[in-house]
């Protein structure tokens, strides 16, 4: 019996929580949340957990949005799981080494490098890069210099969370040809659009993270839980999870890999409406 059947015929008795991507899957295209989600979510009486690249500080405004503040998250596509009230149960870090590598050819390139440690977000200066992220996740970085932002990560002894990169598609490129024969084996390089590229410790991923989440705050396990996501660093949540609900704008891999795909996208409450479908 395919796990959609078992589901949609004892769908109130089975899903115990919904884990959720943000960007691309549960925001609508004022990068808020529409007041049908919230409406779904609020009706939805399990826990509800949000997965994402960002930041923990670029989080918790939407965990208000949804009367969650006090529930767990995932961050950093893995990287840094907080347990209820913001407790810390695990960080994953890559090394300066990578970010100190970096420098001389962020020097001699134009692109945005952000640096990501914990609640921390270094960048050297206010582009239309910087200004799209800060609008996005209405969250503001600290603006010092690549060479202030590693000092201040070694002298505090604080592993990196992510590096971001954003520029022209070319300056892109030439960032993983540069990095990737050293550290290939230390981080990941995800790209999720050609003028992006998020670096990342190599071993975390979302449903890494959320089976080590679960039973530190919870009685159940993945099987019991519906997940949504649009993007590449969604596959392993929506293999995972008892029930991966694609949105109708993801990539043809994850739909591919989904129980369900939605027939409409994250900007038409594809996420409220499967909650609606399947827990109330």
């Amino acid at each position: 019996m395919c796990r959609l059947y078992f589901y949609t015929m004892t769908r109130q008795k089975r899903i115990k929580a919904i884990c959720t991507d943000i960007d691309g899957t549960l925001l609508n295209a004022d990068r808020w949340l529409s007041d049908r989600t919230i409406h779904a979510f609020a009706k939805a009486h399990v826990p509800k957990i949000l997965a994402s690249s960002r930041m923990p500080r670029a989080m918790r405004y939407l965990q208000e949005g949804l009367s969650i503040q006090n529930a767990p998250l995932i961050a950093y596509n893995g990287g840094l799981i907080l347990g209820e009230n913001g407790a810390q149960l695990q960080s994953t870090t890559f090394s300066t080494a990578v970010l100190k590598a970096l420098i001389p050819h962020h020097r001699e390139h134009s692109y945005n490098l952000s640096i990501y440690s914990y609640d921390h977000w270094f960048t050297q200066q206010k582009d239309e890069w910087t200004a799209r992220e800060i609008n996005n996740t209405r969250t503001a970085p600290t603006f010092q210099s690549d060479t202030e932002s590693l000092a201040f990560l070694e002298n505090k002894k604080l592993g990196i969370h992510k590096l971001m990169c954003m520029g022209t598609p070319e300056a892109i490129e030439s960032i993983l040809h540069f990095l990737e024969h050293d550290f290939k084996d230390i981080v990941h390089f995800y790209r999720s659009k050609d003028t992006y590229i998020e670096i990342t410790p190599k071993a975390i991923d979302k449903a890494k993270a959320l089976e080590f989440l679960l039973p530190q705050s919870y009685d159940f396990g993945m099987e019991d839980v519906i997940a949504f996501g649009d993007n590449h660093n969604d596959d392993a949540l929506l293999k995972a999870a008892g029930l991966g609900v694609a949105v109708g704008n993801a990539t043809p891999n994850l739909k591919a890999l989904a129980d369900v795909t939605v027939d409409v996208t994250n900007k038409e409450n594809a996420v409220a409406i499967a909650i609606e479908r399947y827990l109330l």
